[in-house]
């Protein structure tokens, strides 16, 4: 199968704003494989058209590795997930896939998309987010994938405005009919946990960079916010350890890494400028972040994760 170069040939996608707007119920692996699925889409494809996406190059492209049944349980979600769309002359309720088969021996899954819902992904002419594929894949965040998606619809203006509660809708951590419970409910929980691990992995790997504000407050609660969104050219990979024009984010993931008592100069050094350590260090980082409670030397963690 030839090989999809998505770093290089900066690949973009698009699909409807109604689906940039849609509640998030997806997981990390479900939003790879249906960013894959939007790379594969070509202008008139037919009904029947199928989609084929090798795992082997997700897993390559992600850092991240899919075991059969985590693929199969991915699949089975995606076909269960339902959009609904408000049409001039109604509601529609439709499935985001209409079906998965993996190729026996192949590693490959073939994908089929529902009619009804094809005029949202394909041959879109306005109305529509586009976004870079590359830097969505190299997010390891559910919460980081979809607010990229998010920023991405706004950021030619540079800026958007979110109330918290629908901020939290969106990211499926409050359910609408009160039947599930709240996730991460209090707004340290929800900032700590959530907001700026997202913003942090965003400005980090993609090709915008954010920064919130609050900008209204009801009583002593958050109640909205506003992001400023500034595009970049490119997405900073090699940086020079010790140039005067080091970036931020290099900048920030060198003070990370001191903050976990990575001191070396030449170990940061070899980390910053390499693209596939940086990508390696900010997943370590990430994952240090989320389970800081049960890894007592989070350095000795650090350097065997990495295996340097």
């Amino acid at each position: 199968m030839e090989q999809l170069e998505i770093k290089e040939t900066k690949i973009q996608v698009r699909h409807h704003n109604v689906i940039t707007n849609a509640r998030h119920e997806l997981s990390a692996v479900q939003l790879d494989i249906y960013f894959m699925m939007l790379s594969r889409l070509k202008p008139g494809d037919s009904k029947d058209t199928k989609y084929t996406i090798s795992v082997k190059e997700i897993e390559e492209l992600t850092g991240r590795q899919w075991n059969y049944q985590q693929l199969r349980e991915a699949t089975a979600g995606l076909i269960g997930k339902v959009f609904e769309i408000e049409e001039e002359d109604g509601l529609l309720q439709v499935a985001m896939m209409s079906s998965a088969k993996y190729l026996k021996g192949q590693g490959r899954i073939q994908l089929s998309i529902a009619e009804d819902l094809k005029p949202y992904l394909v041959d879109l002419k306005n109305n529509f987010t586009s976004f870079q594929l590359f830097c969505v894949l190299s997010m390891t965040s559910k919460y980081a994938k979809w607010l990229y998606v998010q920023f991405s619809r706004w950021k030619d203006l540079g800026a958007m405005t979110f109330e918290v509660e629908q901020l939290r809708y969106r990211l499926n951590l409050k359910d609408p009919s009160g039947k599930a419970p709240e996730q991460y409910k209090q707004w340290g929980q929800f900032k700590d946990y959530v907001l700026e691990p997202a913003i942090r992995q965003i400005n980090e790997v993609s090709d915008l960079r954010v920064a919130y504000a609050v900008t209204e407050k009801k009583g002593k609660s958050i109640h909205k916010l506003t992001f400023t969104i500034k595009m970049v050219s490119q997405v900073q990979t090699v940086i020079p350890f010790e140039s005067e024009e080091l970036d931020r984010e290099a900048a920030q993931l060198k003070g990370r890494l001191r903050d976990i008592g990575i001191l070396d100069t030449n170990l940061i050094s070899k980390i910053l400028n390499s693209t596939e350590l940086r990508k390696k260090a900010n997943k370590c980082l990430y994952d240090i972040s989320l389970r800081r409670k049960d890894i007592n030397n989070p350095g000795g963690y650090f350097r065997t994760t990495l295996g340097i």
